[in-house]
């Protein structure tokens, strides 16, 4: 009977699809070349999961997850809460990434901010108690979103611009991405969407004194009910 009952909610609920592909270059790491999918469902009116993979050719992996609830909606804006959880795996390292992070959001029609902390540890691979690496714990660390955008999110095109120290399957702890970012409608719930900017240049929260770059395109794909 759940099961029944979840599999009826499930299939009231609205949900996008997204993928990009990224060309990334930084001198630490040289050029590499990820795809990314993305899925976002709206189980209620102000509440909505979402998960995602990327995978890139340097052999590194990322899964996340992440829910969001709307707190509060007014005329001026939506308060909303965010919590996220980001694995990544490096094999060429024998290293994997945990991070969590959970910030409080504010949008409107042109803006979007985004305060919190994160939490993170890197971990050899297997797990393992005694022996090779100990498992590294950072201190907690604050997260930052700042974006705007040339006209509403209901317009057919788009413009914005962004500041912040994570994306979608990476967290930074001190530095942050610049980045530019614009999409289209195609009707029928179909998207183009494109993003260019730079990002600190190093792994594993190590960084370099210079920037790398970064530039994908991808669809969002939205079914009409």
């Amino acid at each position: 009977m759940l099961v029944l009952l979840v599999c009826a909610f499930a299939a009231r609920a609205q949900w996008t699809l997204q993928t990009y592909a990224e060309y990334d270059y930084t001198r630490t790491s040289g050029s590499s070349v990820s795809l990314a999918l993305k899925a976002d469902y709206q189980l209620a009116e102000n509440f909505n999961i979402g998960f995602g993979y990327q995978g890139t050719t340097l052999n590194r992996h990322a899964v996340n997850l992440q829910w969001q609830v709307r707190l509060l909606k007014a005329k001026c804006g939506t308060l909303y809460l965010e919590n996220r959880y980001l694995y990544r795996l490096f094999p060429n390292y024998n290293l994997q990434e945990f991070s969590a992070l959970l910030d409080l959001g504010w949008r409107n029609r042109h803006f979007n901010f985004q305060f919190g902390l994160s939490n993170h540890y890197t971990a050899p691979i297997p797990l393992r108690k005694n022996g090779g690496m100990d498992v590294v714990f950072e201190p907690m660390n604050v997260v930052l979103n700042i974006e705007g955008n040339l006209f509403e999110q209901s317009h057919p095109w788009n413009l914005g611009a962004r500041i912040s120290n994570y994306r979608d399957f990476v967290v930074e702890r001190f530095t942050l991405f610049y980045s530019m970012n614009g999409y289209y409608d195609f009707g029928n719930g179909l998207r183009l969407t494109a993003e260019a900017g730079l990002h600190p240049s190093g792994v594993l929260n190590l960084t370099a004194q210079y920037n790398g770059w970064f530039g994908n395109v991808g669809l969002i794909w939205k079914p009409k009910k």
